[in-house]
């Protein structure tokens, strides 16, 4: 049987650690470009539309940060449960 993780505990941890880092960026650049072509056209529609642009980016990051955090919790606690070898806590912390 081939072990799926394997790549993630074997190997150099540079290579592995700028391997993940990458689709992170990728999102990253994704939202700012998203946000800037979002707040040029809202800006076309006029000042009022963009000032409620403007007005709820802040809720919004908030709301971003808190699902972040929670994910990389979920992602620490998974990543344990595959440390140890629990197979079953594995199963049930992912669905």
């Amino acid at each position: 049987m081939v072990k799926r993780n394997a790549k993630l505990i074997e190997g150099p941890i540079n290579k592995t650690l700028i391997h993940l880092t990458i689709s992170d960026i990728f999102g990253g650049i994704s939202m700012v470009i998203f946000n800037l072509t979002d707040t040029y056209f809202v800006g076309k529609l006029g000042g009022d539309q963009l000032a409620a642009l403007s007005f709820t980016f802040p809720v919004i990051l908030l709301i971003n940060g808190f699902a972040h955090g929670i994910g990389v919790g979920v992602l620490a606690t998974v990543s344990r449960a595959i440390g140890i070898g629990d197979q079953k806590e594995v199963s049930e912390l992912t669905t």
